[in-house]
């Protein structure tokens, strides 16, 4: 496992952090808590930069998960649903996702496809949640 990422994340629930079916893998959705925390809605508690932070943290997180538990040159990534805890009237989410897909980037040639949604609320409070899929190959 790369040094730099920081400690892959447990469950705190009923529920597993990834779960591989035949050459797909699914990720829980990671929140940017642990090393770095990051709460509130974007843009009113955090700004963007700091949202795109909270991403870029979650995929750290993320591909210290499948780190752990794969060899990461064998995985593509797929697809990513990314969560954003918004004021009502934000419409900048793709931004705050930057910071996951461009984390992604440093880790792997292939880009995935991805959604950006704006939700009221995240567990925790946190800025943001992300999942995705990746092919085991």
């Amino acid at each position: 496992m790369n040094s730099n990422l920081p400690k892959a994340p447990e469950a705190i629930g009923n529920y597993v952090t990834f779960k591989k079916a035949e050459n797909l893998i699914f990720t829980s959705g990671h929140i940017p808590v642990g090393e770095n925390n990051f709460y509130g809605k974007i843009p009113s508690q955090v700004n963007v930069e700091d949202g795109y932070k909270a991403s870029s943290y979650c995929a750290e997180l993320t591909i210290a998960t499948l780190s752990k538990n794969f060899e990461i040159e064998k995985l593509q990534p797929l697809n990513v649903v990314g969560f954003i805890n918004s004021d009502f009237d934000f419409k900048d989410h793709a931004k705050v996702l930057n910071g996951f897909t461009d984390k992604l980037s440093e880790y792997f040639t292939e880009k995935a496809t991805r959604s950006a949604v704006g939700v009221q609320s995240l567990p925790l409070n946190v800025c943001v949640e992300v999942q995705c899929i990746f092919l085991h190959e």
